[in-house]
């Protein structure tokens, strides 16, 4: 083979993965890191090279291989991943119990990943002392105000800003907040962007005549320009950050790791930090940038309405209360801005048969469906859909236990909100935002656009509306308070607080909630911003049960056929046997395809655990690994 030949080990780039490495022959010495085209089976892909060694070296191996090297093909072009980028995407596959290719295939934005775009040369990050990360609390104002000095600080010391938000409409907001002035300086990177502004946003990533702000989303977070000393994460309790495919990456997660490693200044910042930010921050892990409130002052003030109707039928249901629906209409009289609040998609989010009282579940996930009405070529039809699996068949008209045509809606979707206020307001211009008429960055932007620029207009918006809501609104209305908090996560008090001081931060007047149960606790603290007090009861609440980050949860999901799910969770309960999974059934499973999960709680400081991570790597494939869900059912 000659003197100058070498053994290349090479990660690919293919998401979820199963292959850790594979080996060529070359007649160059690739560094570690690099990024090259590998020839799989019939494909040409992407792959980053993880060691060189000279067939030298290598020849006792070779000999006792059962298979022949294919040797590599000449690279016109090699981008190379810096050793903090490989070190982190190794402690990060560990961490979530994966090969590194698939981590470094999530961790690199789309574009350079494909090669459509070069790596840009700004990956020489010095390791420097790692720095504790801080903790910012405070209304978008007040952060914005606190970015703002601490770019003119980081300028001032020849260092560049990285600002991560959860979304494209979030960063273009902070664009618009930050750049006044320093345009030229600010770089803009998102998922949205054009081909055409991606390359000049890489163009200027690139020029180091100038400290820069990055202003990027989450999957152009992970940036190595060398004279990046702040990190700083918008919006830091945002579900966002986590990504929605394997191996489900947690932006935060990643970022801590990487800055500790380059000696970053991280930030977490947000009106209602995760609890896990506000535990270490109390425990002076954490940092505390300025003052952390008892509570917060907000514009919007709140108003709790009890809803009477009985479900024995004695009062018949309404949707609005008079007080309510008398708001609306003042509001709009005087050109205002009305926004209501819909926690759940679709017509209704379930259907049952009330003779058996079956429901209509999702075959894949397990979750009920929820029932969309969707125009297709004109004709108004309605469907079944999940909004877990994504699943989507027309709505059946019988009841398939029992043959019983006596279906009927149960809870309170959007399309049920906006058909009961259409007929209430007639002749009102109202904007409907949701996952069928805001499927699309551009759409979604459209719709935003049209209800800001419409006076006297009415917003209705499930959860993904909230990024949007960057101006100012008059009157908001929580349409069922009791929808916003049956939400299955172990965070749903968080979480609803947040969405609650959220809207309340965007209203200048007043948020009124509907709800069919006595106030409590929660309910107070959004009324009056008493945030200290939430996180005291939260805290001795995950402390008791628990829950992170005084554990880290391992949640394991597999489904089929009866004898196929039971033959995996044979297997699961072997290889994990040590680790005592605990075993329960989805509730219920959908029939003739039986869900099953596994949960199991490791220790605050016993995770990541390489023997452990090695047994959850050697699960198929149709087992899937969630390290730190928000949902265990």
């Amino acid at each position: 083979m000659g003197l100058h030949m070498f053994v290349i080990e090479v990660i690919p780039l293919k998401r979820s993965v199963q292959i850790e490495s594979l080996s060529y022959f070359s007649s160059v010495a690739y560094t570690r890191g690099t990024i090259i085209t590998i020839p799989v089976r019939n494909q040409q892909i992407r792959g980053v090279v993880v060691e060189t060694k000279p067939v030298s070296g290598a020849k006792t191996a070779l000999r006792a291989a059962t298979f022949s090297l294919r040797k590599l093909p000449a690279q016109e072009n090699t981008d190379t991943l810096s050793p903090i980028y490989i070190e982190t995407a190794a402690e990060l596959a560990e961490y979530y119990a994966c090969h590194i290719g698939s981590i470094i295939y999530q961790l690199l934005p789309p574009e350079i990943r494909d090669g459509n775009i070069p790596l840009p040369h700004t990956h020489h990050t010095n390791a420097h002392t790692a720095v504790a990360p801080e903790v910012l609390q405070g209304t978008s104002p007040e952060r914005f105000l606190a970015y703002r000095a601490l770019v003119r600080e980081t300028f001032a010391h020849a260092g560049s800003v990285l600002l991560v938000t959860p979304s494209s409409v979030e960063a273009a907001a902070a664009y618009e907040e930050l750049s006044a002035g320093i345009e030229d300086r600010v770089v803009l990177l998102t998922s949205t962007m054009t081909t055409k502004s991606a390359r000049a946003a890489y163009t200027l990533l690139d020029d180091f005549s100038k400290p820069k702000l990055i202003i990027a989303t989450p999957a152009h977070s992970v940036i190595e320009r060398h004279d990046i000393t702040t990190v700083i994460i918008d919006s830091a309790r945002s579900g966002n950050y986590r990504e929605r495919v394997r191996p489900y990456l947690d932006t935060r997660t990643v970022l801590t790791l990487h800055a500790k490693k380059s000696g970053r200044r991280l930030i977490f910042a947000d009106l209602l930090p995760r609890t896990e930010e506000e535990i270490k921050r109390r425990e002076d892990v954490y940092g505390t940038i300025g003052e952390t409130p008892k509570r917060i002052i907000l514009p919007g003030k709140v108003s709790i309405v009890k809803m009477n109707d009985k479900p024995d039928g004695a009062t018949p249901f309404k949707l609005f209360s008079p007080k309510v629906l008398s708001a609306i209409e003042a509001t709009c009289a005087e050109k205002g801005k009305v926004f209501l609040f819909a926690a759940r998609r679709g017509l209704s989010p379930v259907v049952a048969c009330i003779d058996c009282g079956h429901i209509f579940r999702c075959p894949e996930s397990g979750a009920p469906y929820s029932l969309v009405r969707l125009t297709i070529g004109g004709e108004e039809k309605r469907f079944f859909v999940c909004g877990v699996s994504g699943k989507r068949e027309r709505a059946a008209d019988v009841c398939p236990e029992c043959g019983g045509w006596r279906l009927r809606e149960r809870g309170i979707g959007i399309q049920h909100v906006y058909d009961e206020l259409s007929s209430l307001l007639p002749g009102h211009p109202i904007v409907m935002f949701d996952h069928t008429t805001a499927n699309t960055f551009k759409k979604a932007s459209f719709l935003a656009e049209k209800f800001y620029k419409t006076k006297g207009a009415i917003l209705i918006g499930t959860p993904m509306v909230l990024p949007y809501l960057i101006k100012g609104i008059t009157t908001s209305v929580i349409v069922n308070m009791d929808a916003l908090r049956a939400t299955p996560t172990w965070r749903q008090q968080e979480e609803t607080l947040g969405t609650l001081l959220h809207i309340r931060e965007h209203t200048t007047e007043t948020v009124y909630i509907q709800t069919r149960t006595d106030t409590d606790e929660l309910l107070e603290q959004a009324r009056t911003g008493s945030v200290e007090k939430f996180y005291d009861d939260e805290i001795a609440l995950r402390e008791g049960l628990q829950y992170p980050p005084y554990a880290h949860f391992i949640h394991l999901t597999w489904q089929g056929t009866r004898d196929a799910v039971e033959k995996t969770e044979q297997l699961v309960s072997t290889l994990l046997e040590s680790y005592k999974p605990m075993l329960y059934s989805a509730p219920p499973s959908p029939k003739g395809a039986l869900i099953r999960y596994a949960l199991i709680r490791v220790g605050q400081s016993s995770w990541p655990n390489k023997k452990m991570a090695d047994a959850l790597r050697a699960l198929p494939p149709t087992v899937r690994v969630f390290i730190d869900p928000d949902r265990i059912v």
